[in-house]
């Protein structure tokens, strides 16, 4: 089993990061190493419900645990008031109180909708991350950012709480559609592009990598162990943490452009396209590097077709991202492969070549 130690200020806020084939069936033992109470709550979407909701049920009660399965719908819809609303009602009918367990059985979407409840339900209750998708795995489910979303735009409401534990089971993969997978892979990317060159080149041989378990469930680990590292030495995004939106400033304007029809991981594919063409032009990146970097985006399936959006409705969807700073857009660019760098005030003709060159039309 690898194992990431994810060390927080403050007493009982660090955690785990276990990784292992397999390990959604050793659930109960991790539960017991945490000392929570046998109800438990598991939340899940309709299709991850439909998959594996009665097996971990199943688990848990053979395990002397009591747990109960709520569903919500998949996908982005999921992230919504009414829907955390309505789970903390059923929460509350069901007799949880300020001592009981969330689990959150799912991708980013589950992972932040759940976290988001667990903060604010009696002011606070403990939860754990049991992702099932590869981005949820190295990305939305390390760091305690957790969320809901706006008519306006993405993750508009959100709070920082922290999982009590994070455990990943690279089989789940297993039943993931291939899309679902290349949209992992984007997260993936980003990680090597703006920490790890080394990974990148793991990476070159694209979506083959699924088919040998032992090379898939290192490169989580070694992915994963990045936001750790980040996410330790800068939990609420004052600094260092805000290199892991590398691509995803503009992402998230296509994400609110498509009104959620894009998925997140194609979405910061486009995003990091654009970043790269930035990074030449402002930060002096090697034009062979970013022609390297565009090259794995699009050979893991990514990014390979420009998208049909509006640009008008794309560039007013920017000044609603959540990260910038009075006022200022704030991009992540790159010197170099490993060597991120903050940058703010790019001029808007300079984003919207980027955008126009990259994502909407042909070239590059």
């Amino acid at each position: 089993m690898r194992e990431i130690s994810l060390p927080l200020p403050g007493r009982d806020r660090s955690y785990r990061l276990l990784i292992e084939p397999g390990l959604r069936l050793r659930l109960p033992q991790l539960l017991v190493s945490l000392n929570v109470p046998r109800r438990v709550f598991l939340i899940t979407d309709t299709r991850v419900g439909s998959l594996y909701g009665d097996q971990m049920v199943a688990v848990l009660k053979e395990a002397d645990y009591s747990p109960t399965l709520l569903t919500v719908p998949r996908g982005e819809r999921a992230k919504t008031w009414p829907v955390a609303q309505r789970l903390a009602r059923e929460l509350l009918a069901l007799g949880a109180d300020r001592s009981s367990l969330c689990i959150a059985l799912g991708g980013g979407v589950v992972g932040d909708l759940t976290g988001f409840l667990a903060s604010i339900f009696m002011r606070g209750v403990p939860f754990i991350q049991v992702p099932t998708t590869l981005l949820a795995m190295v990305d939305a489910s390390i760091g305690g950012k957790t969320a809901i979303n706006l008519p306006e735009g993405k993750n508009l409401l959100g709070t920082f709480h922290q999982p009590r534990l994070v455990a990943i089971d690279p089989q789940f993969l297993r039943s993931l559609p291939a899309s679902q997978r290349r949209n992992g892979l984007a997260e993936v990317i980003k990680h090597g592009f703006i920490q790890d060159p080394d990974l990148l080149s793991r990476l070159e041989p694209g979506t083959r990598i699924f088919r040998d378990e032992a090379e898939l469930t290192e490169i989580i680990h070694r992915a994963a162990a990045i936001k750790a590292k980040v996410v330790a030495a800068d939990e609420r995004e004052g600094g260092l943490r805000r290199i892991l939106n590398f691509g995803h400033t503009l992402g998230h304007a296509l994400e609110q452009a498509s009104h959620f029809r894009l998925p997140h991981g194609e979405a910061v594919a486009w995003g990091m396209l654009a970043a790269l063409r930035l990074s030449v032009k402002i930060t002096d990146l090697p034009p062979a590097a970013a022609a390297r970097g565009r090259q794995l985006i699009r050979q893991t399936g990514l990014a390979r077709r420009p998208l049909d959006l509006d640009p008008q409705i794309i560039m007013e969807a920017l000044p609603l991202d959540k990260k910038r700073q009075e006022g200022r857009l704030v991009f992540i660019l790159l010197r170099r492969f490993g060597e991120p760098v903050i940058q703010e005030d790019i001029p808007l003709g300079l984003i919207n070549d980027a955008l126009q060159e990259e994502v909407l039309g042909a070239n590059g």
